[in-house]
C-alpha cells in the first residue's frame, strides 16, 4: 500500500501532469519553428529563436491548462488523508441487578473493537479442549505386559489350521495391542499472544452485537434467595437466556441465588475464565474491576514486549547487584 502523499506533493505532481498535457497540445506545437538538422543543434543552441505568441494563442493555452487541471482533479479526487483507528470506545456502565445505566467509561479499542477472526477463536478452543482432556492417563498394555504364558498354544503343524503363537498375540481376542496409546501428550501449542487475541476477539464479538454489559459496582445481592433476582431478570429480558457473569472475587449470595437455575446462569471468577466459556454464553455481564484486569492481562504485542524488556532489565540489575556484592566480600 502506497503511503498517503502530502497536499504539497499532490499539487507538485498535478502541476507536472498539467504542463506535460499542455506541451502535448497541437496549439502549443504550432507556435514552434521546425528544428534544425541533428548535426547543427549543438551549434545553434544559443541562437535558436523563441517566438512570442499573440494574445489569442495565449488565451487558448490558458483554456487548455484549465481543462487539463480539471481533468486531473476529476481523476485524482480529493487529497488522500490517513485515517487512524480509534484508540478507545465508549462503554455504558450499569447498576446491578437492575441494569440501569449509570455512566459512561472509555475502554481500549484493541479489547472491544477488533474484527471477527474465526481462525483465532478456533485455535484457542482446540488448545483449551486438548488441555482439559484427560487422555494422558490412557495406558494400553502390549503382549509382554499382559501376564500370559509365552508358551505356544498349539503345535506348528498337524492341525490343518493356521499357525498360532502365545495367548498374548495381538491377533487373538484378549491379546496385547502392539502400538496402543501409552500416556500420550494431548496438549497443543499456542502462543500466549494468540490466546490473548482470541479472548479480546470474543469480547469484541459480543460488544458489537450489544450483548456485553459492564457493571459499575460489584455483582452481589443482599440475600441468597433466587426470588430476589428472578423478577429483575424478567424485566430486563434475560430470563431463560444463558448469561455469563464475570466477577473479580467470589460472590456467595449471587452464586447461591443462581444455583437453582442450573446452567442458565454462570458466575465465574475472572482468573478462571477461558475462551470456551465466553463463546457458550448468550449475554455477558462483567464487573468494571474484572474488565480492567482482563484488559491489562490480554494486551497485545507491544505490552508483552515492554513486559519482556522490563524483566530483562530487572535480571541485569540483579546480576549487577550479585557481582557487586561478591566484589565487596572479596575486597574485605
Amino acid at each position: 500500500m502506497m503511503k498517503p502523499q502530502s497536499l504539497l506533493q499532490q499539487m507538485q505532481l498535478s502541476s507536472r501532469r498539467m504542463y506535460a498535457t499542455v506541451l502535448a497540445t497541437p496549439i502549443y506545437k504550432s507556435t514552434l519553428p521546425p528544428l534544425p538538422p541533428l548535426g547543427q543543434r549543438s551549434q545553434l543552441r544559443h541562437e535558436y529563436p523563441v517566438p512570442e505568441p499573440d494574445e489569442a494563442e495565449l488565451e487558448r493555452v490558458r483554456e487548455a491548462e484549465q481543462k487539463a487541471f480539471e481533468r486531473l482533479q476529476a481523476k485524482s479526487g480529493p487529497p488522500s488523508v490517513a485515517v487512524l483507528p480509534p484508540l478507545a470506545v465508549l462503554t455504558t456502565l450499569h447498576s446491578f441487578p437492575s441494569l440501569e445505566p449509570t455512566g459512561v467509561s472509555l475502554a481500549p479499542a484493541n479489547v472491544l473493537d477488533l474484527p471477527f477472526r474465526r481462525d483465532i477463536l478456533w485455535a484457542a478452543v482446540v488448545y483449551e479442549n486438548d488441555k482439559a482432556s484427560n487422555r494422558s492417563s490412557i495406558f494400553v498394555r502390549n503382549r509382554a505386559e499382559l501376564g500370559y504364558s509365552r508358551k505356544k498354544l498349539f503345535a506348528q503343524k498337524g492341525r490343518g489350521r493356521a499357525r498360532i503363537g502365545s495367548a498374548g498375540s495381538p491377533m487373538l481376542k484378549g491379546g496385547g495391542k502392539p502400538f496402543g496409546p501409552r500416556h500420550p501428550d494431548p496438549s497443543t501449542k499456542l502462543l500466549r499472544r494468540t490466546w490473548n487475541l482470541a479472548m479480546r476477539t470474543a469480547f469484541s464479538y459480543f460488544y458489537h452485537r450489544h450483548l456485553f454489559t459492564v457493571l459499575e459496582k460489584t455483582a452481589e445481592i443482599s440475600t441468597g434467595q433466587s426470588r430476589a433476582i428472578a423478577p429483575v431478570w424478567k424485566e430486563v429480558g434475560l430470563q431463560g437466556k444463558k448469561v455469563l457473569i464475570i466477577v473479580s472475587e467470589e460472590r456467595p449470595n449471587l452464586s447461591k441465588a443462581l444455583a437453582g437455575y442450573g446452567k442458565k446462569y454462570t458466575v465465574i471468577n475472572v482468573k478462571d475464565l477461558d475462551v470456551r466459556t465466553v463463546l457458550k454464553a448468550k449475554h455477558i455481564l462483567i464487573e468494571k474491576e474484572a474488565f480492567d484486569y482482563l484488559a491489562e492481562k490480554t494486551q497485545g504485542k507491544e505490552y508483552l514486549d515492554d513486559l519482556k524488556k522490563v524483566s530483562q532489565i530487572k535480571r541485569k540489575q540483579r546480576r549487577l547487584r550479585f557481582h557487586f556484592a561478591n566484589y565487596k566480600t572479596k575486597r574485605i
